[in-house]
């Protein structure tokens, strides 16, 4: 018969506990700190967090009679913690109240735990918080090598995983910016090109199974080389900033605007026939001639391409967002012939 010690006994049931990751992070550290109770035969058990001097109980497992629970916070110097943290190792008391330097700690007077075990927490050799077991009852033996070894390993799982945890959260957010920057164009801090045919791609999928109206407009800054020429591209850029924010606030919730190339901009209309996309963009054009960026008024020109869902069944999925493109874009040579600084539509006919 295999005859399995205290400390494999440990080692195993941490080992069920922390390779069993469907478990959950929460319920694993639950399962821990039971884990430890027993294994120390006491009635308290934390997962604390130390921030600013404040000992916040981030996880615990306590008789019903207690009244403990995640997010309580306690001045760090009243607690046993405050010990642990300075020792910087495993603090193990058995008795308290017969301990000469630790029964007038004010962790003793405010809560009367006799029996405490705790261990540092920390992630990349900066404190964190602490593992700690305690209890109002005395500890009927002595705190032994192995129970040391116990809790050091539960609080190096701990410690390793939350440090996983962490990696893995910035990891994610870095993940988002950088797809956020791949969408987004670096000076007007719309979005950029990239982002046109995912978004539309997207948005063709709704409007077919609507069956309803879109448009897709490109806007073009009049004379915008010009700019550049007299005033120098400073303020060629300030120009295309105020002009996006400009388009920006003018157009629906639902509408979508993205910096297309130098100093053209596409204007995407879902649920929107000729009458709304007029509208909408007269709103836009003379908002824009009405900054004052320059001595002369900036204008646009823009070109406008209505359809209807019934419109794109000819064509295949990866040919629809050029073709409304193309079309926009002879409409707004249109609007450059006649003149600029107006509005023109594609002729289907």
């Amino acid at each position: 018969m295999e005859v399995v010690s205290n400390g494999e006994k440990v080692i195993r049931r941490l080992y069920e506990i922390t390779n069993n990751y469907d478990l959950g992070f929460e319920t694993q550290i639950e399962q821990i700190l039971k884990m430890g109770l027993e294994r120390f035969n006491l009635d308290i058990a934390i997962l604390s967090k130390i921030d600013n001097n404040r000992y916040v109980v981030k996880h615990c497992v306590v008789p019903a009679d207690i009244e403990l629970a995640s997010g309580v916070e306690f001045d760090l110097d009243t607690t046993y913690c405050h010990i642990t943290c300075q020792a910087k190792s495993p603090i193990a008391l058995e008795y308290v109240g017969k301990h000469d330097q630790y029964a007038s700690h004010p962790a003793y007077q405010a809560f009367g735990l006799e029996s405490y075990i705790g261990m540092p927490i920390k992630l990349n050799g900066k404190l964190y918080g602490t593992l700690n077991f305690s209890s109002p009852t005395p500890y009927d033996r002595k705190f032994a090598a192995v129970d040391i070894d116990a809790i050091q390993l539960m609080a190096s799982w701990i410690e390793v995983e939350i440090i996983r945890r962490n990696q893995e959260k910035r990891l994610i957010e870095l993940n988002l910016a950088l797809e956020k920057k791949a969408y987004e164009d670096s000076l007007t801090l719309i979005p950029n090109r990239r982002a046109v045919f995912k978004h539309i791609n997207a948005d063709l999928n709704r409007v077919s199974r609507e069956k309803s109206n879109a448009a897709l407009a490109i806007i073009d800054i009049d004379l915008f080389k010009n700019i550049n020429d007299t005033y120098g591209h400073k303020k060629g850029d300030e120009v295309l900033i105020k002009v996006a924010e400009s388009i920006d606030n003018d157009i629906r919730d639902y509408d979508f605007v993205a910096r297309f190339g130098g100093e053209e901009f596409l204007l995407w209309l879902p649920n929107c026939d000729m009458n709304i996309a007029t509208m909408v963009c007269d709103r836009i054009r003379n908002n824009i001639e009405a900054l004052s960026l320059c001595e002369t008024p900036i204008t646009i020109s823009i070109g406008i391409t209505c359809f209807s869902a019934d419109a794109l069944q000819n064509l295949q999925s990866k040919q629809k967002v050029d073709e409304l493109i193309l079309q926009a874009d002879k409409a707004l040579y249109k609007a450059k012939d006649a003149g600029r600084n107006c509005i023109k539509f594609y002729d289907i006919a």
